[in-house]
């Protein structure tokens, strides 16, 4: 019995002594991560917005009226993504002569890139799920010709970012859809999110 008190005794003194040293063991920082290589998974057709002449009406439509002006939009022209942190660039990577490299501006979880001399929104990275979220717009405009001018106006492009009405009327072939008023004047617009998760 006395023995076993002993035992006892001298393991909780040596313990009590183990811990006595006030040594700081500081936990080193991670080092943080500084290049992503991110892989398409899928996409989400944000909204799809459209105005019809004569009269300039908002239509309502799903997303399958989409492969009537924008057939590829299921599948983006990048497969993978590669955001360099340290240099801050941005490399969207199809695999053939269609790759392209941005320098970029990360403002809290927001992307830009550095397009035509200005700060353009391209998407979301986000750290914590390393993640990125390509934002893309299909916008087309379609007027048709009027009894002073005979040609038929169409126009159709892809950019990054969002598109909203500011960025159509006003800035197109019709200043409002009012001015829509001929038959066949047509009007689309879609933001999409296509989700790209790290390798």
């Amino acid at each position: 019995m006395k023995k076993s008190f002993y035992i006892i005794l001298t393991s909780l003194l040596a313990v009590s002594c183990s811990g006595s040293d006030d040594q700081i063991i500081e936990n080193p920082k991670p080092v943080e991560k500084e290049v992503y290589q991110f892989q398409y998974k899928n996409y989400t057709v944000q909204n799809i917005t459209v105005y019809k002449g004569p009269s300039g009406q908002k239509t309502d439509v799903s997303e399958s009226y989409l492969n009537n002006y924008w057939s590829t939009y299921q599948e983006p022209a990048w497969k993978k993504i590669s955001l360099d942190l340290k240099n801050n660039s941005l490399q969207l990577i199809s695999g053939n002569s269609a790759d392209i490299t941005y320098s970029v501006k990360i403002e809290n979880d927001s992307v830009f890139i550095n397009e035509n001399n200005e700060q353009n929104f391209i998407g979301i990275f986000n750290r914590s799920e390393s993640s990125f979220t390509l934002k893309r717009s299909f916008r087309y405009v379609k007027k048709m010709p009027r009894e002073n001018v005979n040609a038929l106006t169409i126009s159709q492009k892809t950019v990054f970012g969002m598109t909203a009405y500011q960025d159509i009327f006003g800035k197109s072939a019709f200043d409002n859809p009012s001015s829509m008023d001929t038959t066949g004047d047509d009007i689309l617009w879609v933001n999409m999110d296509y989700y790209y998760k790290n390798l």
